[in-house]
């Protein structure tokens, strides 16, 4: 299992923009927390380039997606509710300076 960062800007909106459609991709690959609009983090199996490839059929044209393993990389964060912070916790890797 890794843990996906994964991050993207479309140019068409609404229900059947890219978006909508990456969302639901999205969260059929693993456990996933969208901490903020158009960035999510998601505890998958799938590799990270086989994310890009499945997300990318979704994109339009002048989209952009970028897709970053954090598996065990340090973290912080200010102002999320605990949930958020401790599904930080259980799948990217402790916050430096722990709890």
């Amino acid at each position: 299992m890794c843990t996906l960062l994964i991050c993207y800007s479309v140019t068409r909106v609404g229900v059947l923009s890219p978006g909508a459609g990456l969302a639901r991709m999205i969260t059929s690959l693993g456990r996933w927390w969208h901490p903020a609009e158009n960035v999510w983090l998601v505890s998958t199996g799938y590799h990270l380039d086989e994310v890009r490839d499945i997300l990318a059929s979704q994109l339009d044209r002048g989209d952009q997606l970028l897709v970053l393993d954090v598996t065990g990389r340090p973290w912080a964060a200010s102002g999320v509710y605990p949930e958020a912070e401790e599904w930080l916790f259980d799948h990217v890797r402790d916050a430096q300076g722990g709890r």
